[in-house]
């Protein structure tokens, strides 16, 4: 195996890296480059300037999006994605994860891309690229995934990894419900409230709010703190313990996603999962020692005593075998031999 390959992480910079509570992409890309870093690759990882890596760190834009006006985006954008392209004769393959507009240079260039689609390919309104690029070289990060952009070359299917050494087991007690992600209603909030209400245990609601207005009609009149709680975007830290003591996380999601790194947050704590039938779930809850599959809150509530019944080392064992940094990052690294190969 060819361990000196040069390999390029084209990073998302909404967010530092690693991020500080929510940002998914940027710690799917910071867990890849750890680990590849680990395996003998000479990776460089292109982000904002303020990232902690082990690989070598090159940028252009010195703050992440999400601490400027979001007028500048899309000039910041353009100008991360046409740096990387500028040193492309440096490596010998760029790894974009930073959706669709990254692809449209590919062919411009000599150094092999390859993509992958952290969900954007559900994204209507970059539909068209997609249809223009198929072609590319793309990674899904589930096969649910890929039911959105059918028609793309997938030289592979890459779950994402998650740090294990960052969340510990415990024999929870188990007295409250987890919600953790983004606060819009595709995420299943209202039903997870519903969960709650109906079985008079109290609810521990941890995230960022994308739609605040959502928010505050919906969900903040039933934030009592004693039922329903609202904890806010939490530090990965102070997420685990929350965890630790929960009986499940839900994820009663509304809309076909793609992965769900909130799940994987929680199985690594060994607190299975309660989940709805759709998109990616079913492949994340693979083992009935993880979690339960449903089609509605009613039945998660009659299936609610099994769930607690689940033990925790073995919930969090299952998730390790497939989702863990370094079976990822090994994962990864197959594509870019079988890409480099052709």
């Amino acid at each position: 195996m060819k361990k000196n390959i040069k390999v390029a992480l084209l990073a998302p910079i909404t967010h530092s890296i690693p991020p500080i509570g929510y940002g998914p992409w940027e710690l799917v890309v910071y867990n890849l480059a750890e680990s590849l870093v680990k395996l003998g690759i000479d990776v460089t990882l292109f982000a904002s300037k303020q990232t902690t890596t082990s690989a070598k760190l090159d940028y252009i834009v010195e703050t992440p999006l999400n601490e400027i006006d979001q007028k500048f985006h899309s000039s910041f954008s353009q100008k991360h994605i046409a740096y990387v392209i500028s040193k492309s004769t440096q490596f010998d393959l760029i790894h974009n994860h930073f959706n669709i507009h990254p692809v449209l240079f590919a062919k411009t260039i000599k150094t092999p891309m390859v993509t992958t689609l952290h969900g954007s390919a559900c994204e209507k309104v970059n539909a068209l690229y997609y249809l223009q690029c198929q072609k590319e070289n793309f990674i899904s990060i589930s096969f649910a995934e890929r039911k959105y952009m059918p028609n793309l070359n997938y030289i592979g299917n890459v779950y994402n990894g998650i740090d294990f050494a960052k969340y510990k087991v415990k024999n929870r007690k188990g007295d409250y419900f987890v919600f953790s992600g983004r606060i819009v209603k595709d995420k299943g909030i209202l039903s997870a409230i519903k969960f709650a209400q109906q079985t008079n245990i109290p609810l521990k609601i941890a995230g960022i709010i994308t739609d605040q207005q959502f928010f505050d009609t919906l969900v903040k009149p039933h934030v009592d703190n004693k039922l329903i709680t609202f904890l806010g975007n939490l530090p990965i830290a102070q997420l685990v313990i929350l965890l630790q003591n929960a009986i499940a996380t839900l994820c009663f999601v509304e809309w076909d996603e793609p992965f769900g790194l909130s799940a994987l947050d929680s199985l690594a704590c060994g607190v299975p999962v309660i989940a709805t039938n759709r998109g990616a779930f079913s492949e994340l809850i693979y083992n009935k020692q993880m979690g339960i599959i449903v089609n509605s809150v009613d039945e998660a509530i009659k299936r609610l005593n099994y769930v607690q019944k689940i033990d925790s080392t073995q919930c969090s064992a299952f998730a390790r075998l497939k989702f863990s940094q370094e079976i990822i990052a090994q994962n990864y690294l197959q594509c870019y031999l079988k890409l480099l190969k052709k």
